[in-house]
């Protein structure tokens, strides 16, 4: 199963992290209807990127993709 890492940026947009690289979106529905066309009915796990968690994702490897 993908893990699928994203942080919202207010007034921004959504930054996106797949295991093939990383994609922005500018909004939150964008965000979404591509996980629906990308990814359907195959599980996926979408984790928040928040202060709390981006040390330990950092040496997890998330953002080597980019």
């Amino acid at each position: 199963m993908d893990s699928i890492y994203f942080d919202n940026e207010p007034n921004h947009g959504i930054n996106a992290y797949f295991p093939w690289g990383h994609n922005f979106f500018k909004t939150q529905r964008e965000f979404f209807q591509f996980m629906e066309v990308h990814y359907g009915m195959v599980s996926f796990q979408i984790v928040e990127i928040t202060d709390d968690n981006y040390q330990e994702l950092l040496v997890k490897g998330v953002f080597h993709a980019i």
